[in-house]
């Protein structure tokens, strides 16, 4: 497993589109925090030149990065079926479960590094260009992601596990976006009929997500669980799903044969 790890993450180094990645998310954060700066300069009485406005877009508009998950692990993927490095990398004796597991990790690594610098960048220029409306607003922040970044990891694990049983990354990305978007809308349509399918998505990550409500007044966060316990529960049923998802693919994956 470790010869693996550094086989790709090595190819992870050269690969361009992981710093093109970084770099557009923190551009686009960055010019955000610009444009406010610059209306407030121009403009006095302009009241969302505020690190209070900055960070509130970031974490009430989290569910963009839910979904941005699914390019970064397709990226990190690569062409791995269009270019038959996956069989050769059978061919040489490398286990399927390392091979499945190790682009997990590497996904999930390069995902949280990315997502340090990209929040990082919003969270140091708001400082630099934005009046600072306290530091409540940065925990707020903080509170946000930390909930979140369970279910952020389960879409990067829906999304290798698709990369991996389907050959083309197109139709693996159409599975992605129906199990994450179009399973949960369904099930929510259904379960105006159905107690059952109201049940089942209580624990889809899109609808754990759209449920998680602010008190921007207050600056607090809204979860379905009330208390500490709410933050346990989202990291338990993420992980609990990350878990079963790798599992399957695992298992799937040991069956299917690589061309």
């Amino acid at each position: 497993m470790l010869s693996y790890l550094k086989s790709e993450f090595y190819r992870l180094r050269y690969n361009e589109g992981g710093y093109l990645f970084i770099a557009v998310c923190s551009l686009l954060l960055l010019s955000s925090n610009i444009v406010l700066f610059a209306v407030k300069a121009s403009e006095p009485t302009f009241p969302y030149a505020t690190t209070y406005f900055a960070f509130s877009s970031f974490y009430s508009s989290i569910m963009i990065v839910f979904f941005l998950c699914i390019s970064v692990a397709t990226s990190v993927f690569g062409n791995e079926h269009s270019n038959h490095t996956m069989k050769n990398s059978i061919s040489y004796g490398i286990n399927r479960n390392t091979i499945y597991l190790g682009k997990l990790i590497v996904e999930v690594v390069y995902a949280m590094i990315a997502f340090v610098i990209i929040t990082a960048v919003d969270i140091g220029s708001a400082y630099l260009l934005l009046e600072n409306s306290g530091i409540e607003n940065l925990m707020m922040l903080f509170k946000s992601c930390f909930v979140v970044m369970p279910l952020l990891l389960c879409a990067i694990a829906v999304t290798n596990f698709f990369l991996f049983l389907l050959e083309s990354n197109g139709a693996a990305i159409g599975a992605v976006v129906g199990v994450l978007l179009a399973l949960p809308l369904v099930s929510n349509f259904l379960g105006m009929k159905f107690r059952v399918f109201t049940e089942l998505s209580k624990f889809m990550p899109y609808n754990m997500i759209t449920k998680i409500n602010y008190d921007y007044d207050k600056l607090e966060m809204i979860l379905p669980w009330s208390g500490i316990s709410g933050y346990y529960y989202y990291w338990i049923i993420g992980i609990i799903e990350i878990i079963i998802i790798s599992a399957i693919g695992v298992f799937l994956f040991q069956k299917k044969e690589v061309k």
